[in-house]
């Protein structure tokens, strides 16, 4: 059996001076096999949900019921010279000659502020709970493949896609989503695709309808025909998808919601 999990982020901590942020997570092997674990941070500006940051982390050979710290390549350098807060999300994924597939791992998201060097611990303008050093608990409470071993499951709290002529669908932030279509669009390549992954999406008529949707050829779909949409003016459409890890495969669909 392998089961290995993501339990805390190390680094950052709630509140990291003005400087380059190191970015750790510790993880446990709570099976009896070894696995080798790779994954990627990402580090989203809290106020915007702009992706600031991207690093892969060094590969590591866990033991049976080992705990050990897997780190970024690259530390975090906050853009100069804000004080402001972002949060980090940890993907990751385990696999060994038994599981060639491999499970998920997915820990996210966790706030923390980024200040000035020498303005202390606690600045006025910061919330009046933030501390330094440790580790600190993660709630990955409606966050896909929450708290590791296979990582499937759906956000509890849709996100909602923004409508453009290219919508973007970042799987950290919500394995269930929506959109409203004002136009005829494409739907990108979904970002943090995660194996064993499940997630939906419901496609919304505007009031004026008949908006057709271009998938991106990672969405897979039975026949290799994708579906066609309820024209209907304010029709809503759910699609089920199973992630590979590569691709998002369409299992399911109910159509004509309005």
């Amino acid at each position: 059996m392998l089961d290995i999990r993501a339990t805390a982020y190390i680094s950052p901590v709630a509140e990291m001076d003005f400087a380059s942020v190191p970015l750790t997570v510790r993880i446990a092997n709570v099976a009896d096999e070894t696995g080798l674990v790779t994954g990627r941070f990402r580090v989203y500006n809290t106020t915007t949900g702009t992706l600031i940051h991207t690093s892969e982390t060094v590969p590591i050979s866990l033991s049976a019921s080992e705990l050990a710290d897997i780190s970024a390549l690259t530390d975090f350098d906050p853009p100069a010279p804000l004080d402001d807060t972002y949060f980090v999300v940890f993907d990751g994924h385990a696999t060994n000659a038994l599981v060639p597939n491999g499970i998920g791992i997915f820990l996210g998201a966790f706030h923390f502020d980024v200040k000035p060097t020498g303005m202390g611990p606690a600045p006025a303008a910061h919330g009046g709970t933030h501390e330094l050093g440790g580790s600190d608990e993660i709630d990955c409470t409606g966050l896909p493949g929450a708290g590791g071993g296979g990582g499937s499951g759906l956000s509890e709290t849709p996100q909602v896609l923004t409508d453009q002529a290219a919508i973007d669908w970042d799987l950290a932030l919500g394995g269930a989503a929506s959109v409203t279509l004002a136009g005829d669009r494409t739907l990108n390549e979904a970002d943090t695709m995660v194996d064993g992954m499940h997630a939906s999406l419901r496609v919304i008529q505007d009031g004026t309808g008949t908006r057709l949707l271009t998938w991106h050829a990672t969405y897979r779909f039975p026949g290799g025909v994708a579906p066609a949409l309820t024209a209907t003016a304010n029709a809503e459409d759910i699609l089920l998808f199973s992630c590979d890890g590569t691709n998002m495969d369409c299992v399911g669909m109910v159509s004509a919601l309005a």
